[in-house]
């Protein structure tokens, strides 16, 4: 009986260091963003992120093909008329990215910007 009592605790645990594993892996879920591309203007024209985090860009066009490109990160796609484009990345140090257009969309292209701002993670409790 003290055999299959012990057996059965083994398990328990094991159940509990799977479930916290799991828990714990979730700690740092991705950041999704959608972002919509349009004469001659990003939406938002700011992404704020948190340095560190795993970070999804979901960009759709709303009228013709367009370019989104963080330079200082190296991305560079081209957003067709229809349908997203996925950019995943993980946040860089904090700062300022700035993000353009880089495909000719018409005579405000120069002015299609927007930015990803990457922030200093706040510590946690415990830390």
């Amino acid at each position: 009986m003290r055999r299959i009592t012990l057996f059965a605790i083994a398990i328990a645990l094991v159940a509990v260091s799977l479930v916290l594993g799991a828990a714990s892996s979730g700690a740092n879920p991705v950041h999704e963003v959608q972002v919509v591309a349009t004469k001659f203007a990003f939406e938002p024209a700011v992404i704020q992120v948190t340095a560190g985090e795993p970070v999804r860009l979901v960009i759709h066009s709303l009228d013709r093909v367009h370019g989104f490109s963080i330079r200082d990160l190296n991305i560079d796609v081209q957003i067709p008329r229809s349908g997203d484009v996925v950019v995943e990345f993980t946040a860089p140090r904090a700062g300022r990215y700035e993000i353009a257009c880089s495909e000719f969309c018409g005579s405000g292209h120069g002015h299609m910007k927007a930015a990803v701002v990457s922030v200093a993670p706040t510590p946690t409790a415990g830390s």
